[in-house]
């Protein structure tokens, strides 16, 4: 199985003339599409710039129709050499029109590059004053077909993942829907003095946090399957804006990046070698995970999760990830996956 990842790079500290060429082949290339945008092939033509990126941005424009592309870096044309210079460890060459062999210049990556991976198709991209890098990494991986243990998540409203590992929870992301409110209150009272800009720079700033704390919490939960041999089970994620009820608290619930969470949980387990099973989510919030009784009716306390039928009271998130992994060992057989009670009272799941 082939899987890509992400390696974010920022360009280190460029020369006056190496960052004017770079933004001059940056400039040239939104010139293009907006030619191309209008119909001018024929002025289009004769933008200077390098062949590659004309091609590509033709290719581009032609099947999404957006604006402001990222310059598209093929793994034939991209360069990255690891040195011992002071400034970066790692550097990239990338090809323009104005200087024949193209420059190097120093990145900082956001991690190593892995030394038994190739090289995708990669982005060139300009923030507000600065550029990066996404590069592309390909390798083949195995997913492994065995397994000790399940490592169930329930993605939730209050607490963005409850992780329920050998009858034990966690609870990741509870600090998500303050910083959301924060920034939720923080843009009301700019847009009441008409602040655009800043708003704009705000949101831009809680995108960052809400990311790289979406990274940190799916690479925790991945490192957890990982040492204790987990396949990782994620309750599917239809509907669940729908559930949600109240104004304010549908706001930030809808500003939740759930699908971000599941995909980033998805990439890194197979990057490991780790399976990932979505099930079906419906009423396991509604349903007991103790007596499997399902409780009609709104709860009185969103945290609390209490059967009316055994009186059994638990937290709300732990319930639900309780019922994932219940129903999912209900039906292992039509997930091909099979269970063998070793001596040691340990299960052993063998994924077909």
């Amino acid at each position: 199985m082939i899987i890509s990842k992400t390696i974010k790079c920022r360009i280190l500290n460029p020369t006056k003339h190496k960052f004017n060429i770079l933004n001059r082949e940056w400039e040239n290339y939104q010139d293009f599409i907006e030619l191309e945008k209008n119909d001018l092939d024929w002025l289009a033509d004769k933008v200077p710039l390098y062949s590659s990126y004309s091609h590509q941005a033709r290719w581009y424009w032609s099947k999404f129709r957006k604006q402001n592309f990222p310059i598209s870096l093929l793994s034939q044309i991209l360069k990255i050499k690891e040195t011992n210079n002071k400034l970066s460890k790692y550097w990239v060459r990338i090809l323009v029109k104005s200087k024949y062999g193209g420059i190097w210049l120093a990145v900082k990556p956001h991690c190593n590059f892995p030394k038994d991976c190739k090289l995708g198709e990669s982005k060139l991209i300009k923030r507000d004053n600065y550029f990066e890098i996404h590069v592309i990494i390909k390798k083949e991986v195995e997913i492994k077909k065995s397994y000790s243990s399940i490592l169930a998540i329930d993605i939730g409203e209050k607490v963005l993942a409850t992780v329920l590992l050998d009858g034990r929870p966690i609870f990741m992301g509870k600090e998500l829907r303050g910083i959301r409110g924060h920034y939720a209150w923080l843009r009301k009272r700019l847009g009441e003095r008409k602040l655009l800009k800043v708003i704009k720079r705000i949101s831009d700033k809680e995108s960052r946090i809400i990311d790289i704390k979406i990274h940190e919490i799916s690479k925790q939960i991945v490192s957890l399957a990982y040492q204790y041999n987990s396949l990782i089970l994620i309750g599917n994620l239809k509907g669940i804006r729908k559930s949600t009820r109240g104004k304010r608290f549908n706001r930030i619930v809808s500003s939740m990046p759930y699908y971000k969470l599941t995909n980033y949980i998805e990439y890194k387990a197979n990057w490991k070698g780790i399976k990932v099973i979505k099930t079906d989510e419906k009423k396991t919030s509604k349903t007991c995970s103790k007596c499997g009784y399902e409780n009609k009716g709104n709860r009185r306390n969103q945290g609390l999760f209490k059967c009316k039928r055994c009186e059994y009271q638990v937290n709300a998130d732990f319930n639900g990830a309780k019922n994932i992994k219940n129903r999912f060992e209900d039906y292992m057989s039509s997930n091909g996956v099979m269970v063998q009670t070793l001596s040691r009272g340990t299960r052993y799941h063998s994924i077909n």
